[in-house]
């Protein structure tokens, strides 16, 4: 069994797992589908809770970040039993800014993920990270090919 020491690693590691490319929706990057919908968007990492007003990329995000969590605990072999809460906060810049997304200027915002976690002996975790999300832009994005292979499926 992994030490609790892991966890601020498992932690950094989840964010950057979390907002990966891999992180998709229909083929596109789900954090430019989902960022002009929130403000600020809190998500219970140990149990999914979708309220009827979520749009399908806010419930895809909600779902990923607790499976996509669960799988780095399980990476460095910690028990679920080790974690007695766990809570991902996202939250964007009021203001739109310009940044570049595959070379192309584009509008968008700055993000901050803040991922915490509290022991099973009281002790809290914490990491965080910051990037540029542009809002989605099809013209400018690159559609991953794992949406028509899930598609072919049907």
């Amino acid at each position: 069994m992994a030490s609790r020491r892991n966890i601020k690693g498992m932690l950094h590691n989840f964010l950057g797992t979390h907002t990966s490319r891999y992180s998709d929706f229909d083929g596109y990057w789900l954090f430019g589908l989902l960022v002009d919908d929130i403000r600020e968007l809190y998500i219970d990492l140990i149990e999914v809770r979708s309220e009827c007003n979520d749009t399908m990329p806010m419930i895809i995000a909600k779902q990923l970040a607790v499976t996509k969590f669960s799988e780095q605990m399980e990476k460095v072999g910690l028990p679920t039993s080790c974690i007695r809460e766990a809570h991902l906060k996202i939250t964007k810049s009021p203001e739109l800014i310009d940044g570049f997304v595959n070379g192309w200027l584009s509008s968008g915002y700055q993000v901050k993920l803040a991922v915490e976690a509290v022991t099973d002996l009281g002790k809290t975790y914490e990491s965080t990270l910051s990037l540029f999300v542009a809002l989605h832009n099809p013209k400018v994005e690159q559609r991953s090919g794992r949406a028509l292979d899930n598609f072919s499926k049907y």
